[in-house]
């Protein structure tokens, strides 16, 4: 009788194995809580024509909102002129398993400027920390023109992870 068992045993425990080694080898995907938390921003307008800074805060539904200060050309001006221009924004953000997706969002500027902004972005740096994939950095691109830069100029951006205060780990996001 025990050499009857023996292999039913063996197969009991390599379905076992099995669908333990599926479980582990799943890929990890990124989700819109994956980019919980506080963000700094640094953007580039075309070839380095203006430069921006800013701040978002973005919960785990993907929602943010944001500040943001540009220090661009002043329009007309044949001396060099430059404008800081400040202003909000506010949005969400869309993400693929792959770390690719979307931010849509309402800038809204000191200058009177409010526009509606679509961004393309993909996640350049993350952790893992308790089996979730967490964004540390990521660059993204605007799909058209910018809207407080004359002349076509194209936006990137990249977005780094503000560390989380003394008080409170990555395992309580």
């Amino acid at each position: 009788m025990p050499t009857k068992c023996l292999p039913l045993a063996l197969l009991v425990l390599s379905v076992l194995g099995a669908s333990n080694a599926s479980a582990e080898g799943k890929p990890k995907c990124y989700t819109t809580a994956s980019f919980e938390g506080s963000w700094s921003i640094v953007a580039e307008y075309g070839a380095n024509v203006a430069k921006a800074f800013g701040k978002r805060t973005v919960d785990k539904d993907g929602n943010f909102t944001g500040t943001f200060l540009l220090n661009g050309p002043t329009t007309g001006s044949t001396t060099g002129q430059r404008t800081i221009t400040t202003g909000t924004q506010q949005g969400f953000i869309t993400v693929n398993c792959d770390g690719t997706g979307k931010i849509t969002r309402v800038l809204t500027a000191s200058n009177g400027v409010v526009t509606n902004q679509v961004d393309d972005f993909v996640v350049t740096r993350a952790i893992e920390n308790d089996g979730r994939l967490i964004a540390t950095t990521f660059e993204d691109a605007v799909e058209t023109p910018s809207a407080l830069v004359p002349g076509g100029i194209f936006v990137t951006r990249v977005q780094t992870r503000v560390p989380p205060p003394p008080d409170r780990d990555w395992d309580k996001r």
